[in-house]
């Protein structure tokens, strides 16, 4: 037997844990696998066919309101008479055609030329429709004249006419000198003297005229 001594067995133990340690392996823990920062969804926009759609749609609704039919056509026309301005307006429309406007506003204004305060201010009030038709104003005037009678006296004739073809459709009116309507040889109406007598005289062609201005394209919307 084989005699062993303490330093000897201490040794061989020391070998055998050795050994014994050498048939293992050191595994790792797992690695838990490292997940990304949550990103936010990104903003959804049209695409460029939805966008240039939706343009398109815009400016034909544009357009469509820029071709309104029977669209509103402002006239204006003024004579200046001595110390007085005469002011013709009217708001018009194409509605029967553009050769003969309609018009449902229409002004005669007489001003002071120098300070152009208004003396008066007559506005026309338009016939009601019948059936699809709208309101509109049935007197125009076809010439303006400031003139003078016998005595002296200063006026303003206008010659009246509402676009039919009849003895009646033409008439004439008579103002004074700041405005207001005095006269009239319309049917129904009673006779004035001194319309009917500045009447003949304009169409004389005589001397006590002061001015005139006649207005063959203020209801027409076609090129002069």
């Amino acid at each position: 037997m084989t005699d062993l001594t303490p330093q000897r067995l201490l040794g061989v133990l020391m070998l055998a844990t050795l050994a014994a340690c050498s048939g293992k392996k050191d595994v790792p823990p797992p690695v838990a696998a490292v997940q990304p920062p949550a990103q936010a969804a990104p903003a959804v926009t049209p695409p460029p066919a939805q966008t240039a759609t939706a343009s398109a749609s815009a400016s034909a609704e544009a357009a469509a309101d820029d071709a309104a039919p029977n669209p509103a056509i402002l006239k204006k026309a003024s004579l200046d008479c001595e110390d007085r301005t005469i002011v013709l307006e009217a708001t018009c429309s194409d509605v029967y055609g553009p050769r003969l406007l309609a018009c449902s506003k229409q002004t005669l204004t007489v001003m002071d030329r120098a300070s152009h305060a208004v003396r008066t201010a007559r506005e026309f009030k338009p016939v009601p429709g019948t059936g699809d038709d709208p309101p509109m104003i049935d007197e125009k005037i076809g010439t303006l004249s400031c003139t003078r009678s016998q005595a002296g006296e200063r006026y303003i004739v206008a010659e009246m006419f509402n676009g039919g073809n009849c003895e009646e459709c033409e008439w004439y009116e008579l103002y004074d000198w700041d405005g207001k309507l005095i006269g009239s040889d319309r049917k129904g109406k009673k006779p004035n003297a001194v319309l009917n007598e500045l009447v003949g005289d304009l169409q004389q062609k005589s001397s006590r005229l002061i001015g005139q201005d006649e207005l063959p394209q203020f209801y027409s919307a076609l090129p002069e």
